[in-house]
């Protein structure tokens, strides 16, 4: 019986090292693993510009509002645009959003992997619904006329935000 017992307590032992050791290689490779996306995960903000050439009306973050008489954040570029004019995505990814939004008209929302996203507003004649896969300079609608919520902007222009995670990103 004592036999068995340390025949058994060894066989534990050994279990226990053999596990632990492969524990130990796995966490290994897992960690190779994530090394090696982290190096292939390599966008910037300057892999997602405008996807139009128009003026800047407003860049994103804090800004004063005359209208409101305060200081607010703005999550996005406001580029001006012709009504009308089609907005082609500038990088691949699925649709999240597409449809109406109570602050920019309609919009369309990206994922671009790697916890990218993009957000395009100001737009009618939605091309895309979500679910959708975009290949980059696809058309996705046209510029639409949404006036500025503040008052600020009244002319016709493309709302762009650039996220990363869940921070908003200024270029």
């Amino acid at each position: 019986m004592r036999r068995w017992k340390g025949l058994t307590a060894i066989f534990i032992i050994g279990i226990t090292f053999f596990g632990i050791r492969a524990l130990m290689l796995n966490a290994q490779e897992e960690s190779k693993n994530t090394y090696a996306q982290e190096e292939l995960s390599s966008k910037t903000i300057e892999d997602f510009p405008s996807p139009i050439q128009g003026k800047p009306l407003r860049v994103a973050g804090e800004y004063y509002s005359e209208e409101l008489g305060t200081t607010l954040f703005h999550s996005g570029t406001d580029y001006a645009q012709a009504e009308g004019a089609v907005i082609r995505v500038k990088h691949a990814g699925r649709v999240t959003y597409a449809g109406p939004d109570p602050f920019l008209g309609h919009k369309v929302e990206v994922d671009c992997g790697e916890d990218w996203g993009v957000i395009y507003g100001g737009l009618k004649n939605l091309r895309v619904k979500e679910g959708d896969w975009v290949e980059a300079d696809q058309a996705i609608g046209q510029i639409g006329y949404y006036p500025d919520i503040f008052g600020d902007i009244e002319q016709t222009h493309l709302h762009y935000e650039v996220w990363h995670g869940d921070l908003v990103q200024v270029p």
